[in-house]
C-alpha cells in the first residue's frame, strides 16, 4: 500500500497519533528552554540551580513513566488518551499559576511526564499495534509531529512572549489544549476500536512487574539499550550547550541556529523513508545501522569547521533521530509482541528520560574541566560505535531467538 492510500484509509488514527507527537512539544526541552530566562528572573534562580531543578523534575517523571505507561495495555485507548491530554492541560495550568518555586517544580514534572513522556508514548504504542505489514509506515507518519513542533512552535511561542507575560503564555497554551487538542482527539478516536480494547480482559496477560522482570532477564534487551540511549543522550547534552559547541567548532550561534532547518528536514525525510524499509526488511535487520548517520555527523563536526559542516553535522544527527522515532517502536513489537507493547515501550521510554536528565550533567562537567568540544564529540563517536557493535547481536543472522 502506498503512503497516500494508507493515509486515506487510516486518516483518523494517523491524525490522532500526529496530534499527540506534535503537542508533546510542550513538554520537550527545546520549548521549555524558551521560558528559562523568565524562570531565572521570577524565582531568582541561577542557571545551575534551575538545571538541578529541571533534572530532578525529569528524573521524577522517568520514575513514574513505567507505572503510568503500562496502563495503555489495560484500559481502552479512548480513555487512556483523554487522561494523558488532560494531564498536559493540568501541567500548563500549573505553570500558569506557579507563583512559588514548588509550583514551578510540580509544573515541570507534569510537563515532562505528560508531554515528553506519555504523549509520544501514546502515539507510538498505538501505531506499533498496527498490522505487521504496515507498522513501519504508521510509525513514520506519526513521528512527523515531532519535527513539525520543533519547526513551528518555537517562533510562535517566542512571539507570544514578546506580547504577554510568561504566565499568561502558559494560560494561552492551556486554552489551546482545552479548546483544540482535547476535542480533536475525542473526535478522532471516539469510534476507533483498537487491539488493546479486545485484549484488556485477558486473564493470562502478565502483570507490569512480571513483564519488567522478563525484560531484564532477556539478553536482547541489553543488546539494544546502548544504541537506543545514545541519540537522545548526546543530542540533549550537545544541544543544551550548542552555543559553546558553535564557538569551539568555528561556527557562529546564528549559523548553528539556522542549521537546525537541516536537522528538522532530515528528521522528517528519514522518518518517512524508514517506514517502508522496516515493512520490507524488519526493524531487527536495520536497527544496528541506526547510529551510522549520527556518527558520521559527529565526525564532520570534529574534522571540519566550515559553515557547510554545521548543516551536515545537524542534518545527519537529524537523520538518526528520524530513523530512531520509527524503528524503536517497531522493534519492540517484533521482539516482545503487541499485547504488552505499552508496558515494554514505557520501560524503555523511562530509560531514555533518565539518560536525557544525566547528559547535561556529564557534558557540563566535561566543559567545566576544560575538556574541548572536539574531545566531547570524539567521546560521543566512540560510545556510539561501541553501542552499534553490541546491537548487531539482535540481527536475525546473528540472533538465536
Amino acid at each position: 500500500m502506498t503512503y497516500l492510500a494508507f493515509v486515506r484509509k487510516e486518516r483518523r488514527l494517523l491524525s490522532f497519533a500526529v496530534s499527540f507527537t506534535f503537542f508533546s512539544s510542550f513538554g520537550q526541552t527545546f520549548l521549555i528552554s524558551l521560558f528559562v530566562p523568565y524562570f531565572l528572573t521570577a524565582f531568582d534562580l541561577s542557571n545551575a540551580t534551575f538545571g538541578s531543578l529541571y533534572s530532578a523534575a525529569t528524573l521524577t517523571s522517568a520514575v513514574a513513566l513505567p507505572w503510568l505507561g503500562q496502563w495503555i495495555d489495560r484500559i481502552p485507548l479512548r480513555q487512556y488518551s483523554m487522561y494523558v491530554a488532560i494531564g498536559l492541560l493540568i501541567a500548563s495550568l500549573v505553570m500558569a499559576v506557579s507563583w512559588h518555586i514548588s509550583m514551578l517544580f510540580i509544573g515541570l514534572i507534569l510537563l515532562r511526564l505528560s508531554g515528553q513522556g506519555l504523549s509520544g508514548h501514546t502515539a507510538q504504542t498505538t501505531m506499533a499495534r498496527y498490522n505487521d505489514q504496515l507498522r513501519g509506515k504508521a510509525l513514520s507518519i506519526s513521528g512527523i509531529g515531532y519535527p513539525l513542533g520543533e519547526a513551528i512552535l518555537p517562533s510562535i511561542i517566542a512571539g507570544v512572549l514578546v506580547l504577554f507575560h510568561w504566565r499568561t503564555t502558559w494560560a494561552l497554551i492551556a486554552m489551546v489544549i482545552a479548546i483544540f487538542f482535547i476535542p480533536v482527539l475525542w473526535f478522532l478516536i471516539r469510534s476507533e476500536k483498537t487491539a488493546v480494547d479486545d485484549e484488556i480482559i485477558e486473564e493470562d496477560k502478565p502483570s507490569a512487574s512480571d513483564q519488567y522482570k522478563l525484560l531484564a532477564r532477556d539478553a536482547r534487551t541489553w543488546y539494544v539499550v546502548p544504541a537506543i540511549l545514545m541519540p537522545p543522550f548526546w543530542v540533549t547534552g550537545l544541544f543544551l550547550y550548542q552555543v559553546s559547541a558553535a564557538d569551539q567548532l568555528g561556527w557562529s550561534a546564528a549559523l548553528i541556529a539556522s542549521a537546525f532547518v537541516a536537522f528538522a528536514a532530515t528528521r522528517i525525510a528519514t522518518g518517512l523513508f524508514s517506514g517502508p524499509v522496516i515493512d520490507r526488511f524488519s526493524a531487527k535487520t536495520i536497527f544496528p545501522f541506526l547510529l551510522i548517520p549520527m556518527i558520521i555527523g559527529l565526525l564532520v563536526g570534529f574534522f571540519f569547521s566550515g559553515g557547510w559542516a554545521a548543516f551536515v553535522y545537524l542534518g545527519l544527527i537529524g537523520a538518526t533521530m528520524g530513523f530512531s522515532s520509527t524503528i524503536k517502536s517497531a522493534l519492540w513489537a517484533e521482539m516482545y509482541g503487541t499485547k504488552v507493547i505499552g508496558t515494554v515501550q514505557s520501560a524503555f521510554a523511562s530509560l531514555m528520560v533518565f539518560s536525557t536528565a544525566l547528559s547535561p550533567f556529564l557534558v557540563g562537567w566535561l566543559l567545566d574541566q576544560s575538556v574541548t568540544m572536539n574531545s566531547i564529540l570524539m567521546i560521543a563517536v566512540i560510545s556510539s560505535v561501541l553501542a552499534g557493535i553490541v546491537s548487531l547481536k539482535i540481527m536475525p543472522v546473528f540472533s538465536r531467538k
